[in-house]
């Protein structure tokens, strides 16, 4: 049998981008990113309540380390992905009911969903300046 120097199976770059292919995908993402935040925050909450000495690192770290702008900017962070992950979950909730099934409903309903989600953040950003 000869070599024609072909792929055994298709590569990715034969695929078209399709919009809701990407946004299952950021909502497995943004669940894991709330995920790692919300546990690390709990870690972080459980060492302060039960350790005295770890205190005055969080105080340095608070005063020293941690400027304004990077507490306003990961605030900013958690709370976009946490309203895309929640609007694209309402979203999904309405396929499972059977509700915008087509895929003209479902561009319209990505689109809604980039447009609230921007909406939101420039609104999170206004009110923190």
């Amino acid at each position: 049998m000869q070599n024609l120097n072909r792929p055994i199976s298709p590569h990715l770059t034969i695929y078209n981008f399709q919009k809701t292919s990407t946004f299952s995908i950021w909502h497995r993402i943004s669940g894991i990113i709330l995920f790692v935040s919300t546990t690390c925050f709990i870690f972080f909450l459980n060492n302060v309540y039960f350790s005295y000495t770890i205190i005055l690192f969080t105080k340095s770290v608070f005063e020293y380390i941690l400027f304004n702008w990077l507490l306003v900017s990961c605030k900013l962070l958690i709370i976009i992905t946490f309203l895309y992950h929640s609007i694209n979950g309402m979203r999904h909730l309405f396929w499972d009911s059977v509700i915008h099934v087509n895929i003209l409903k479902m561009h319209e309903d990505g689109n809604i969903l980039l447009f609230f989600v921007i909406l939101a953040a420039l609104f999170q950003f206004c009110v923190e300046l």
